[in-house]
């Protein structure tokens, strides 16, 4: 489908952003010049999306404000990068799974994900373009959260994630055979980065896991059923009790 547009939309979408940005404390501005010498300021950039559902219809426009983690020096702004994703083979498993067992299923989708992780290095960037005015030429921003683009924040954020689904109030468990899997009080969790879905026979139990989480400070939104994921059309055929995976748009 033709979507007409101007840049009001991404203005929008960069206001947007820069107002969740500072909710979640990302950053404290300081002077360039209070700076150590010879410290690393990372440029800064604008990533803009149209998004949209697996079958091609819009979703939002989107305007995410990131670090260019390009610029950064190993031993100085980071020191660890990895950072796993579920394996295709074990979402599979899993649809397969609640078909037969008549397992519940829920999508949970975490907002802006990567900040709600602390970073703990001392990071600096520039402020971002269309936000600055002449009183802030000397300011630059000292990241106190884990900002797209910078190639630590996936790791610190699996890792919030995993502290949290560890914790003694959860106490799911990872799996051996693939990291992003927890398991644990009859239910089954796998994530790929900011995507979770969740499977299990008491659905009781799998909004309770999302209240916990919910209570820990997570920001995140719910899909009553697995429906997408990853871009992925998934659709289930009640007569023959099988998904079908589809990508349309």
């Amino acid at each position: 489908a033709i979507v007409r547009m101007s840049s009001e939309e991404f203005v929008e979408a960069m206001e947007q952003e820069i107002k969740e940005l500072e909710a979640h404390n990302t950053w404290t501005v300081v002077l360039q010049s209070s700076l150590p010498e010879g410290a690393n300021v990372l440029a800064s950039t604008w990533a803009f999306k149209i998004k949209r559902y697996p079958d091609g219809r819009l979703r939002k426009f989107k305007g995410r404000f990131c670090a260019q983690g390009d610029q950064q020096v190993q031993g100085v702004d980071y020191f660890d990068k990895y950072a796993p994703v579920v394996a295709w083979s074990t979402v599979r498993m899993m649809l397969c799974m609640s078909l037969h067992l008549g397992w519940s299923t829920k999508q949970v989708d975490f907002s802006n994900a990567f900040v709600q992780a602390e970073l703990k290095e001392e990071v600096y960037i520039k402020p971002p373009r269309g936000f600055g005015d002449s009183n802030t030429e000397d300011a630059v921003l000292k990241l106190n959260r884990s900002l797209y683009g910078l190639v630590q924040s996936p790791m610190y954020w699996y890792l919030h994630l995993k502290k949290a689904f560890e914790h003694e109030e959860l106490d799911l468990k990872v799996s051996d055979f693939d990291p992003c899997m927890f398991y644990g009080d009859g239910m089954v969790v796998l994530c790929y980065v900011d995507d979770c879905l969740f499977f299990g026979p008491d659905m009781k139990k799998i909004d309770g896991v999302i209240a916990q989480l919910k209570g820990q400070g997570f920001q995140l939104t719910i899909e009553e059923d697995v429906y997408a994921f990853l871009g992925i059309s998934i659709a289930k055929d009640e007569k023959t009790n099988c998904y079908e995976l589809s990508q349309q748009g």
